[in-house]
């Protein structure tokens, strides 16, 4: 019988071995778990290696996986068939391959370096890239250093206290902010505010019974109880913390210039005025203002999980959320020409950035920072060592030339 080898989706890097544990209640620290999407709501390990049928990429609950650090890969339910319990096997989260161990010598594991801690990485060309991290928690914050990031891109705050049955107060988060920033020295960090949402929703929100929808996104609850309060002691945190450390500001799912300019000027009259504040564009319309929002906001990044969702008018783990749809690539391009040379600016944030082939085509747009999930930093610095920017640019125009999906894969060289 022929040895088994699956190739999936890669998702979280890293390499497991173990046996085969297929549902969640049968998940044990030595093995190899296969878990359905909708299991990963109570999914928190352990577990060697990760498996998910089906998995939404995009997700909020595939995304969250990622901090726990463990290698995952998403695969259809006709590979899940083919699993058997208990078969020992290997993962490869990187690569996205599943495999019997007797094949080992033809998968050798990765030898990734990481990057020099924030130092940029250069293409084959000379231009420099910046890749910094996208953290939930401290741990996120330690891992980034390990990695070799340039910054801390992204603190995700409406994880900080996010188990506790109240909503935390202004010691809390004055504590919390201050050893993120203070494990994250050297690296500066930059803060988002609470931009809660269906399925990473704190232990102290579900009894209000409250609707996410891009109605009630980001700064949209802000003047609502008991949000208006929790943001006020998150304010009170970032001025206290701004004194001691490199600390920005990032105010989320920003859809127009008058919705961030409103926010901004409130904020201002409750922290330093020297802390920088950026606005996270994570609408097709808010990324069609980008040169406004580029003067009007001391930095600016881009949510590609949910510009995408909003592109296309979806929930981030339906099955129209691709990657290859050359939508994506002509809204980022009109984003960069309208930018210019301030392209290089604007920081990508999202899982957009590790999907196979896309990384390069989005330096061939222009784009040079990018946000994402530490464990990822040195798979890409690799990426973007052989890339020619020359190249990029050509192939990036072709992409959003493309008809389709299918067009945009073969540019890109995916399967």
């Amino acid at each position: 019988m022929t040895a088994l080898t699956l190739q999936a989706q890669p998702y979280t890097p890293g390499r497991a071995k173990g046996p085969i544990r297929i549902g969640l209640e049968n998940a044990s620290r030595d093995g190899i778990s296969i878990i359905e999407q909708h299991e990963l709501a109570s999914f928190d390990g352990p577990c060697n290696g990760l498996v998910v049928v089906n998995g939404a990429a995009f997700s909020h609950l595939m995304i969250r996986t990622q901090s726990l650090a463990i290698p995952t890969i998403i695969i259809s339910a006709d590979q899940a068939n083919q699993l058997s319990a208990d078969t020992e096997m290997v993962l490869d989260g990187q690569r996205g391959l599943l495999f019997a161990t007797e094949l080992l010598e033809q998968h050798p594991p990765l030898d990734i370096k990481a990057p020099a801690l924030l130092s940029p990485t250069n293409t084959q060309d000379g231009e420099r890239i910046m890749i910094r991290a996208s953290v939930s928690n401290r741990t996120g914050v330690v891992r980034s250093l390990s990695s070799g990031a340039n910054a801390i891109g992204l603190l995700r705050m409406e994880y900080l206290g996010n188990q506790s049955s109240t909503p935390p107060g202004a010691d809390f988060f004055i504590n919390e902010l201050g050893t993120c920033c203070n494990e994250a020295q050297p690296l500066p960090l930059i803060a988002r505010l609470p931009d809660f949402a269906d399925g990473k929703l704190p232990s102290w929100c579900p009894p209000l019974e409250h609707t996410f929808n891009s109605k009630s996104r980001g700064s949209r609850i802000y003047d609502q109880e008991p949000f208006q309060s929790l943001i006020n002691n998150i304010l009170k945190a970032v001025d206290q913390c701004s004194e001691s450390y490199d600390l920005r500001l990032l105010l989320p799912y920003i859809d127009s210039v008058e919705e961030f300019v409103r926010l901004r000027d409130q904020i201002r009259g409750q922290i330093s005025a020297t802390v920088s504040v950026g606005a996270m564009l994570e609408t097709a319309n808010a990324v069609k203002q980008i040169n406004t929002f580029l003067s009007e906001s001391d930095f600016v990044a881009i949510g590609t999980n949910d510009m995408i969702a909003n592109l296309f008018g979806c929930a981030r783990d339906s099955e129209r959320m691709n990657a290859y749809d050359p939508a994506i690539y002509q809204l980022l391009q009109q984003a960069a020409r309208q930018a210019g040379p301030r392209t290089r600016e604007i920081q990508l944030n999202g899982q957009l950035i590790r999907m196979p082939g896309v990384l390069p085509v989005l330096i061939g747009l222009g784009y040079r920072i990018f946000s994402l999930d530490p464990l990822l930093i040195p798979y890409l610095a690799e990426t973007i060592k052989q890339i020619d920017t020359k190249k990029a640019a050509q192939i990036a125009q072709q992409v959003c030339q493309a008809a389709d999906d299918k067009a945009v894969k073969n540019l890109m060289t995916v399967e």
